[in-house]
């Protein structure tokens, strides 16, 4: 309902409020969200015990649903690689394990943009996060499965919210207008839009690179 989804964007945004670091959001919002199962389970346990004890007669049982019908299991994460579009239209402009200018290592890639360009998702996943983090600005985490997170950075809107399931291809967000910029930080004085793409293994960043389908065109 509504009102659930209002109420776990407000926990999971006091939680991005009291973590320090990307690393520490995914790990709390993670064990969030496994007590929240938890105490679902228990209480659909509870349930199930109390109608046993009251039902006199049962129910027939619903058919079952015909084979034809089922969804498919999407593949795992891991099985993706190389089949994974650019979530955006343009091209790799800083990689993983290069310097980030900062003095630091990039630990995801930067693909370069152009205004207003629709983002969307990488991968079948659960929307862990979105909403502002820190330097990040708006952030978006997906849950991709076994221990992979999808974390996608520098868009101006996101038009998911967290708890919801999305679909590879599915639109998620957009990216925001170019920005003026210094003659020294480009000649033509237009810095385009920047999409900061992470990919997490267990909590740590990994390589995705290995995962591009086409890794500088993007999706078209």
């Amino acid at each position: 309902t509504e009102a659930a989804l209002g109420a776990e964007r407000q926990r999971s945004q006091q939680l991005a409020d009291k973590a320090s670091s990307l690393k520490d959001l995914i790990a709390s919002l993670e064990a969030d969200k496994a007590r929240k199962a938890a105490d679902q389970a228990k209480a659909a346990d509870r349930k199930s015990a109390d109608a046993d004890t009251t039902a006199s007669t049962a129910e027939p049982a619903a058919p079952p649903v015909p084979e034809g019908n089922r969804l498919t299991a999407s593949a795992p994460f891991a099985a993706l690689q190389g089949q994974i579009a650019l979530p955006v239209i343009g091209q790799i402009k800083r990689r993983f394990g290069t310097d980030d200018g900062n003095g630091a290592m990039m630990q995801g890639d930067m693909v370069a943009t152009q205004s207003g360009a629709i983002v969307t998702a990488p991968a079948d996943g659960n929307v862990l996060y979105a909403g502002p983090f820190r330097s990040y600005g708006q952030l978006l985490i997906l849950n991709a499965g076994d221990g992979y997170h999808v974390v996608l950075a520098g868009m101006s809107r996101i038009s998911v919210a967290t708890g919801q399931s999305v679909l590879a291809g599915e639109p998620i967000g957009a990216m925001g207008e170019a920005r003026v910029a210094s003659t020294s930080a480009s000649q033509n004085g237009n810095a385009t839009p920047e999409l900061y793409v992470e990919f997490r293994k267990d909590g740590k960043p990994v390589d995705p690179n290995p995962w591009w389908a086409d890794r500088f065109s993007g999706r078209t």
